[in-house]
């Protein structure tokens, strides 16, 4: 497997169309820039089609609906747009989004009536659209938030979020919204009674005790993961007793978690190497990450050019030590963001270093990652 060219200088998040012919992504300015994938996982032969730009600051989030053909995007402007397709462009719709610092992140909900996004004003808007007035208008929840929030994740029934915070914690809150939401039990009743109380407490996790960096939802609904700034991952088996794993890994914080399948997690951030984790009889555990580039050798240096190197890493870096000028991994820099494709074992990632790999667990020469890759398929 070979690195991509950077697309960008870097990039902080993205999202695809239903079927994965187009991403947008945004290259850490206040532009969206939207892709054509001709078919191909090579980034170097797409084609951009369109860019985005409504935003007055850094756009810090992107989703894209497959089920409405809509893009909602948010940024340290504090303001959210949602972006419809029409007659060759996309034009952007009016938000009242309400809040007072930047947004940190936006998700639609999965079946694209509503979106939530999470900010440093310690609250969560969730947005529906007011047909009346041609905008979407918001509703914050507050409830139990003290720093900034800085991820959310939606429940597959569309009525709960889950999402981390820099006060260290995690929480399930409801967002159902009565006349929107199917008011039926679909079986949370008895685990968290008030459900159905728009912006509703449900659930408090702290386990992380550092900065929660990123959740995800499994797609069955009843469990969920969270990464904390400490290098810990946590996955709670949703039920009577919210029963939580932690796992404290060896490696640097993750900035991205998803769900592969019910018993399968990717996780990716500061290692540059997206990292796998299942569910067995053991519990959760450690797989394998998937970036298998080998140590490159670095060659001796003698007399005075290796008094100098010594010395320029003293004056930078606070070490002796001479630094090569590429890593190991693909990725050259923190992975960003994780994204899904529509094979269960092929997942991608995008970094700060502008780069956008593919991978696919079934193609990886490793026993263990390939296994996990069958259980996919």
């Amino acid at each position: 497997m070979t690195a991509n060219p950077p697309l960008a200088n870097n990039i902080i998040t993205h999202a695809w169309n239903s079927d994965h012919s187009q991403i947008a992504l945004t290259p850490n300015t206040d532009e969206v820039l939207i892709y054509e994938t001709n078919g191909s996982d090579d980034p170097a032969t797409w084609t951009k089609i369109h860019t985005l730009a409504e935003h007055d600051g850094f756009v810090s989030g992107i989703d894209w609906c497959g089920e409405t053909n809509t893009i909602v995007t948010c940024g340290h402007d504090r303001n959210a747009y949602v972006w419809d397709y029409k007659d060759g462009k996309w034009n952007p719709g009016l938000v009242i989004l309400r809040i007072s610092r930047a947004a940190t992140s936006v998700r639609w909900s999965p079946d694209g009536r509503k979106f939530a996004v999470t900010s440093g004003a310690k609250c969560v808007p969730v947005c529906k659209f007011e047909e009346k007035h041609d905008f979407w208008v918001s509703n914050p929840i507050k409830k139990g938030f003290k720093s900034t929030v800085t991820c959310l994740d939606w429940c597959v029934n569309n009525k709960f979020i889950v999402t981390g915070s820099t006060d260290f914690k995690a929480r399930v809150h409801s967002a159902y919204m009565e006349g929107l939401d199917d008011p039926e039990d679909d079986g949370f009743g008895e685990i968290w009674p008030e459900q159905h109380v728009f912006g509703a407490c449900l659930f408090t996790f702290n386990q992380a005790h550092a900065w929660v960096n990123t959740v995800s939802w499994s797609p069955s609904g009843f469990r969920i993961a969270f990464a904390g700034h400490g290098g810990t991952l946590h996955v709670c088996q949703i039920g009577e007793s919210n029963e939580t794993q932690d796992i404290n890994t060896r490696f640097l914080p993750y900035n991205d978690i998803q769900f592969l399948s019910d018993d399968v997690i990717v996780a990716g951030g500061f290692d540059m190497n997206p990292a796998i984790f299942q569910n067995g009889s053991n519990g959760w555990e450690f797989v394998a990450n998937v970036d298998k580039g080998e140590k490159k050798k670095e060659k001796k240096s003698s007399g005075k050019r290796a008094a100098f190197s010594k010395f320029q890493g003293m004056a930078k870096r606070g070490t002796d030590k001479k630094q090569s000028k590429a890593f190991s991994t693909l990725h050259q820099n923190a992975i960003t963001s994780i994204g899904l494709t529509d094979v269960a074992s092929k997942f991608i990632t995008t970094g700060l270093d502008g780069r956008i790999q593919f991978w696919d667990l079934n193609e990886i020469e490793d026993d263990a990652l390939q296994a996990v890759g069958a259980t996919l398929a």
